[in-house]
């Protein structure tokens, strides 16, 4: 057991990022004033979020890496809680070095940089998806990840203080769907509260990295699972948002009209969830779910079907990668092989990077060389195709 334990449980490498930005890094702690926290007991709790912030930024001498996770024991025991995984199998992370330095300034390359918000899944955590983060922020994006208070794995804030996942979400995820729908609100009004703080920092930074530095007219989202849901719902509900992905996440919250979100926007589907959408039988089984339940899920799953389309109608985009899985689109798909039989996990974030940048330099800056089509025709396991403008 102890030879399998680091072939099972490796430290893992996280690709170099590609772009000609060294990545800087650097977190906040925010409270929203005017919303009270639901998660608690209580009465007087209010909404507060850890956000990180990647960056480009300048190569200076005498940097500190950045942890890839700076909480690791925290993480990993919220983890457990969510995945049901045991945490002493994930205390590995600890090794594992990130591509981003603490305490650097922004690059004077360019004035100001567009913005791109990360959600992460339900259970998951801000650093989720590191691979896609440092990758974006190495090409010139300032990207925020946030942490979705008791919904993400943990959060641990600026005193030291631990908001575990609230394990009352396991019912609503695996069996009361409808829950899923008006719990979404709260992550879409994380969403416009870190927005509005960024306009604030653009003003004025008291950390003094951003003041003046952020292009608030070029700001997209993007976001994993739930995440990804959110990313549809906030296109939808916030102008300041003009593009958006949606990486492997089924659509909850408030229905997806039939003409489309109205902005550009790209959905990123696995193989697994994709057979999901269409009802195929063994995709539930193997996951355990049978019986009456089995016909629940399959309903569910045929109506986000129809809200997947939607939101892609009118020229939105389709990608699916052959061979992958819903955990294929984080960072967890490295945590061990086991969770990554039959592809390459780096392989397929390659993929992801690649896409992501070229659908944000086109539809955020406005880069007339940036071709989905071309990228596509780089790649032999994908499906990639635009709907028609009605």
């Amino acid at each position: 057991m102890a030879a399998a334990f680091p072939v099972l449980f490796p430290v893992f490498s996280l690709e170099k990022p590609t772009g000609p930005y060294q990545v800087g890094t650097v977190t906040y702690d925010w409270t929203d004033e005017n919303r009270l926290e639901e998660a608690t007991k209580e009465p007087n709790d209010k909404r507060e979020l850890m956000v990180q912030v990647w960056y480009p930024s300048e190569k200076t001498d005498n940097l500190k890496k950045a942890p890839y996770i700076k909480n690791v024991p925290e993480v990993t025991k919220g983890l457990e809680e969510s995945d049901g995984i045991p945490s002493v199998l994930f205390s590995h992370l600890k090794y594992v070095k990130s591509n981003s330095w603490l305490n650097t300034k922004i690059s004077a390359k360019q004035q100001k940089y567009p913005l791109l918000i990360f959600s992460h899944g339900f259970g998951n955590f801000r650093n989720i998806n590191t691979f896609e983060v440092e990758e974006l922020a190495s090409q010139g994006y300032i990207v925020v990840g946030i942490d979705h208070t008791y919904d993400a794995a943990a959060t641990v804030f600026s005193d030291g203080r631990v908001a575990l996942y609230n394990s009352d979400n396991k019912k609503m995820i695996s069996e009361d769907f409808e829950k899923m729908d008006s719990h979404n609100k709260i992550w879409v009004e994380d969403v416009q509260f870190v927005l509005d703080k960024i306009e604030e920092i653009n003003k004025k930074d008291p950390l003094n990295y951003f003041t003046g530095r952020i292009d608030l007219d070029k700001i997209g989202i993007f976001g994993h699972s739930y995440g990804g849901a959110t990313a549809g719902q906030i296109i939808m509900q916030d102008s300041r948002i003009k593009a958006g992905i949606n990486m492997d996440g089924a659509f909850m919250g408030a229905p997806i009209p039939q003409k489309g979100l109205g902005k550009p926007f790209l959905v990123m589907d696995s193989e697994d969830t994709l057979n999901s959408y269409k009802g195929k039988d063994d995709i539930f089984i193997k996951n355990g779910i049978s019986g009456d339940l089995l016909k629940k899920y399959k309903d569910f799953f045929a109506k986000m079907y129809i809200k997947r389309n939607n939101a892609i109608s009118n020229g939105g985009y389709s990608l699916l990668i052959n061979n992958t899985q819903h955990i294929s689109y984080t960072d967890l798909s490295l945590f061990t092989p086991l969770l990554s039989i039959g592809y390459n996990p780096h392989d397929v974030h390659k993929i992801i990077n690649d896409f992501t940048l070229t659908f944000f330099n086109k539809y955020l800056l406005g880069d007339s060389s940036a071709s989905l089509e071309n990228t596509a025709n780089n790649y032999k396991n994908i499906e990639f195709t635009q709907t028609k403008n009605d």
